[in-house]
């Protein structure tokens, strides 16, 4: 057994072990293997009952599944969802629904190969953030909206990912630099988090559509905000971030977008809401694999969590607008910096908006700066929002002296 296949060999006696992957593997019908070159296969799950599911094998070349098992292994070998589209020679074979079924342990076996076994806490400070329900017209009638705030000042719109809430923004809410100098607000959408669905639209919610987002976004800015707001927005908040800006710019007082979109197709996965899918485990492990490996496990396993919780089919109607619905040549045409500052900021790990794709954004708007952060992954507010700070803090103050 060469050393690498060793290495493999521990790391599977280290899942087995570990609590969250005998969790996640419980009842799963399906085997998992893995394999590297030609060597006999490491059985890392038999199935249960063991010898009836069918079985998925992880098959990769020794040098692919070495940089696997790096520390800090280089994007595209960091997850399994990122080595099965990006690792040279990485296969998973088994049928997709197996993989599917397969998801959550497959993503935490990553994180066991490269040695993420404990989660130290890293305690956020909640206590300045402030929860209201709010009232809100919209063009189809009145919701009622969740929403958050911390901090005086301008006012600050953070807009979170699809199919999350705003406590992905705790860590960056509860910084008390921030706090001293704006007034951040954050809400859940519609049948997110802690928003109720908007009337007659629990378990029917339609694909979430560009203008309609657009329209939630101007009532929270007009009637709650009630001044022109800097954004952030992440993903699909930065999709709609820079849409508002385009769309509606006397709303706006400057834009940050983090892991803003081109045009993600493909995103949007039949299996979020696959009847024999469970989507409390596979949508979070559907967005797990696109944070960065550096990023501290109890941050990864809260930025997961959230998607735990969501309501049935709302992320993948979520999806609809950042994967089908929004196309950033066509839609951020004539943007520019004339009026307020724009900055976009990916991390280095994301694949679904990836670097050279917010880039390709950013050359799209005259005066708008772009900068990649090495050890990031596309939920950098909550998956290490202290160091996505070191980012952020600059351009909110270029866009605070504008």
């Amino acid at each position: 057994m060469n050393q690498t296949n060793v290495r493999l060999a521990a790391a599977v006696a280290q899942a087995r072990n570990d609590p969250e992957y005998q969790a996640a593997t419980r009842g799963l019908p399906c085997s998992l293997a893995l394999q590297s070159g030609d060597d006999a296969t490491l059985t890392a799950w038999e199935g249960q009952p063991a010898g009836v599911g069918q079985a998925v094998l992880l098959k990769a070349p020794t040098k692919t599944w070495e940089k696997i098992l790096c520390t800090s292994p280089p994007p595209g070998y960091h997850s399994f969802s990122a080595a099965l589209r990006f690792a040279q020679g990485f296969a998973a074979l088994g049928d997709p629904l197996s993989i599917a079924q397969s998801l959550h342990p497959l993503e935490r076996l990553f994180e066991i190969l490269r040695g993420q076994i404990q989660a130290p806490d890293h305690q956020i400070d909640r206590r300045a953030i402030h929860g209201y329900y709010a009232d809100i017209e919209l063009p189809g009638g009145k919701t009622s909206l969740y929403l958050e705030e911390a901090g005086q000042g301008a006012p600050l719109i953070l807009l979170h990912t699809a199919g999350a809430d705003a406590r992905q923004y705790h860590g960056i809410m509860s910084d008390p630099a921030l706090r001293e100098r704006w007034r951040m607000i954050a809400f859940d959408m519609p049948g997110h988090g802690r928003s109720e669905p908007l009337a007659g639209k629990a378990w029917t919610a339609p694909d979430l559509r560009r203008d309609d987002y657009l329209a939630i976004c101007q009532a929270v800015i007009r009637q709650w905000a009630k001044q022109p707001c800097v954004l952030i927005g992440c993903s699909m908040g930065a999709a709609m971030a820079l849409y508002v800006a385009a769309r509606s710019s006397e709303d706006v007082a400057g834009v940050v977008a983090l892991e803003a979109p081109w045009k993600a197709s493909g995103r949007l996965s039949p299996m979020l809401r696959h009847p024999q899918v469970n989507q409390a485990a596979h949508n979070p492990a559907y967005v797990r694999g696109l944070m960065a490996p550096q990023s501290p496990l109890s941050m990864r396993r809260a930025a997961a969590w959230i998607y735990s919780q969501g309501g049935f089919g709302v992320y993948a109607n979520d999806l609809f607008f950042y994967s089908e619905d929004f196309d950033a040549p066509a839609h951020l045409a004539g943007l520019d910096t004339s009026r307020f500052g724009i900055s976009l900021l990916t991390g280095a790990y994301d694949y679904s908006a990836r670097p050279e794709d917010s880039q390709r954004v950013a050359q799209l708007i005259p005066g708008a700066r772009y900068r990649t952060m090495p050890d990031l992954g596309h939920f950098p507010m909550i998956e290490n929002p202290r160091l996505l700070l070191d980012y952020l803090r600059p351009e909110l103050a270029r866009l605070e002296n504008r």
